[in-house]
């Protein structure tokens, strides 16, 4: 039995699909294969060596992988990016319009803020101005990427198709995140204080819940079978990477791909604070972004010298090996830890001031090559010695 590789993918709007793609290739090149297609015949055989056959993404990491899990295959998102070939493509490329969604805000919502005023702010700061004022809750809405996937992917159910394919979302009214997919592959649920799982909605209702990104989209709405109505935005907002999603499945290698790099100086660029508040609101989330992934990284690692110190104790004192297993064992089922699984991180590098000032909402193929050039490079550089 080969071992299970997971595709873990980012939100970062277009920007972000660009540079997975170009990871996806580069993962194609190092000898991968990505799972794709209907449940009932598989585009690879289940023990294909380097088969990447689960799937976790948000916003845009959610829809790159709801392209590979429904059966498109990087070369057929890279001519639908690039629109080249359009008579032999099967998949199509979102436009400006699809993307970018503009309906009337709900009359209904500024009614009914109008009326709880009171309860909001009885003060008259500038802050409760903005609060009780301003009424709209985004500058557009996802429901037209909700209706190009509908309308383009194969597949539109996550019992559908052959490989395990997740969602996440972060529900706007409560605590908890939500993972969409097949809720029964999952071997355990690490994090169920703070998540729900669903396998009762559409692909493309998943992902446009998860791409909800404030203040660019309002809050996705969901109505449930249960008829209870959930609003949801972007699923990255409680967490930066759900690599425990791609564990909880048993997965023995994570490949997470992601575009949060912060910028470091250089005497070309020079320093951000001549660059506007853009730039700096962006070197803030990244930094804070980075951080938490860094925080998640030195853990593992801190876990991991940790049960070698303890084996090289067992060994140096030559002590029992199988009280030395039972130990570890005992261990690994205490702090959630497989000393199996492997990690692969994959992100642009410090000097790729390019990505940084990159925008993310650019559909130029031109634009979009440069950024799936560095999402190529970048992914040889982590994955040289592979």
């Amino acid at each position: 039995m080969h071992p299970r590789i997971a595709f873990v993918a980012s939100g970062g709007a277009v920007k972000a699909a660009c540079f997975h793609l170009g990871v996806c290739l580069a993962l194609e090149e190092k000898g991968f294969k990505f799972q794709g297609g209907p449940q009932n015949s598989p585009r690879y055989a289940p023990d294909t060596k380097n088969l990447i056959d689960i799937y976790v993404g948000s916003s845009a990491g959610a829809i790159m992988s709801s392209y590979l899990a429904t059966g498109f295959t990087p070369d057929e998102i890279l001519h639908a990016f690039a629109e080249t070939n359009k008579d032999k493509t099967r998949l199509k490329k979102i436009s400006y319009w699809q993307m970018f969604h503009v309906g009337l805000p709900l009359l209904s919502s500024s009614y009914r803020l109008l009326r709880k005023r009171h309860v909001i702010s009885a003060s008259s700061g500038l802050e409760a101005i903005f609060r009780n004022y301003l009424t709209f809750t985004g500058l557009a809405s996802t429901k037209g990427i909700e209706e190009y996937l509908a309308n383009n992917l194969p597949f539109n159910k996550f019992s559908d198709i052959a490989a395990d394919l997740f969602v996440v979302a972060t529900q706007v009214n409560y605590s908890k995140r939500t993972i969409f997919g097949k809720f029964s592959a999952l071997k355990y649920l690490t994090e169920k204080e703070t998540c729900n799982y669903s396998d009762e909605i559409p692909i493309s209702h998943a992902v446009a819940a998860s791409a909800a990104l404030p203040p660019f989209y309002r809050p996705y709405r969901i109505t449930f079978p249960n008829k209870k109505n959930i609003d949801f935005f972007d699923g990255e907002i409680r967490k930066t990477l759900s690599t425990h999603v791609a564990k909880d499945i048993g997965a023995d290698l994570i490949i997470t791909s992601y575009t949060h790099q912060p910028y470091h100086y250089t005497e070309e660029i020079g320093s951000l604070a001549d660059y506007g508040m853009t730039s700096i609101i962006t070197q803030a989330l990244y930094q804070t972004i980075e951080q938490k992934i860094a925080s998640t990284k030195k853990v593992h690692l801190k876990v991991e010298r940790a049960f070698d110190t303890i084996n090289k104790f067992f060994k140096e004192n030559e002590l029992p090996e199988e009280k030395r297993k039972t130990l570890i064992s005992l261990l690994e089922q205490e702090l959630d830890h497989r000393r199996s699984l492997k990690y692969i991180y994959i992100h642009p590098q410090p000097h790729n001031y390019e990505m940084f000032f990159g925008d993310h909402f650019n559909l130029s193929p031109k634009v979009m090559e440069a950024q799936m050039k560095i999402g190529f490079k970048s992914a040889m550089h982590a994955l040289k010695d592979y």
